[in-house]
């Protein structure tokens, strides 16, 4: 965008970086490996998982979205956007960046509960999908974690339900698109200008809290690389319809997740899993 307007307007730039403290003090157990859990850690992480699945999932989600990450600044930038952003991504990276030694057969992802498009919404099968492929997948430097024809096993429900105040067009694009396509460059050409120029879809968009009308067709793009890359996807817990929807597996749990997964990689294959949170780039060697 500097680009574009740069030469017509003198733009001044400020970006900021903050650290991957994810959850508060109360919940420390979820910033630690797991090896490093002590006992108090065990019984805290043995009392929020129990009490997650007793609770209904309207107040689940409230009780989720309600956690206030403690983030702190770790670098201010400002000037011109072409010598500014560089030091943001150097600070990124430098807080972020983990060294992994070749690709994996197989990547682990645990998707989480929340991410850019629903705060304090829900996170309905399309927007879970941009999550797992759109960002996790793509949250490498050089290569993906995965290899060429592997597969991604994420972790996540996929539950049918959708916030029709935040996300009315996902209805519509989950139930009339993906029931005729899941290909990206078909969508395109034959859904997103209905979509895009939809006049009730615009009006929410305007009027309401809804996303545009178009929104659910750039997440599902967004996802488009690691469709490319990967043999296949197999969602773990998931509701079997949604993820059938969407062209992907479903598995009841991640034993029978790799044993599905062996029928494309074969047997005795090599795993790499993508611990989230906090945020992590894989710099693949």
């Amino acid at each position: 965008m500097h680009d574009v307007i740069g030469g017509h307007l003198k733009v001044f730039t400020v970006e900021t970086t903050v650290n991957g403290a994810s959850f508060p003090s109360s919940m420390g157990f979820l910033t630690k490996h797991e090896w490093e859990w002590n006992l108090a850690d065990r019984i805290g992480f043995l009392g929020v998982r129990h009490g997650n699945r007793a609770l209904p999932p309207t107040l689940r989600r409230r009780v989720l979205n309600s956690i206030k990450a403690p983030y702190g600044v770790t670098g201010v930038n400002a000037g011109a956007p072409s010598a500014v952003h560089p030091l943001t991504l150097a600070n990124v990276h430098r807080q972020q960046v983990t060294r992994i030694e070749g690709q994996a057969d197989i990547g682990v992802f645990g998707v989480p509960y929340v991410g850019p498009y629903n705060v304090n919404s829900i996170m309905n099968p399309v927007l879970a999908m941009c999550m797992s492929l759109g960002y996790l997948f793509n949250f490498y430097l050089n290569q993906p974690i995965v290899r060429r024809g592997g597969v991604g096993i994420f972790i996540h429900p996929l539950p049918n339900v959708f916030h029709p105040v935040h996300h009315p067009s996902y209805i519509d694009f989950f139930e009339q698109v993906l029931s005729e396509t899941t290909d990206p460059e078909r969508m395109e050409a034959s859904y997103e200008k209905k979509f895009a120029e939809d006049p009730w879809y615009i009006h929410l968009y305007r009027t309401s809290h809804a996303f545009h009308g178009v929104h659910p067709f750039y997440m599902w793009y967004w996802g488009a690389h690691a469709l490319q890359h990967l043999g296949d996807v197999i969602f773990v817990g998931a509701d079997p319809k949604s993820a059938a929807r969407m062209g992907f597996r479903a598995a009841p749990n991640l034993s029978d997740a790799l044993e599905m997964a062996s029928h494309t990689v074969g047997g005795s294959p090599s795993i790499t899993c993508l611990h989230t949170p906090p945020i992590t780039m894989a710099d693949v060697r």
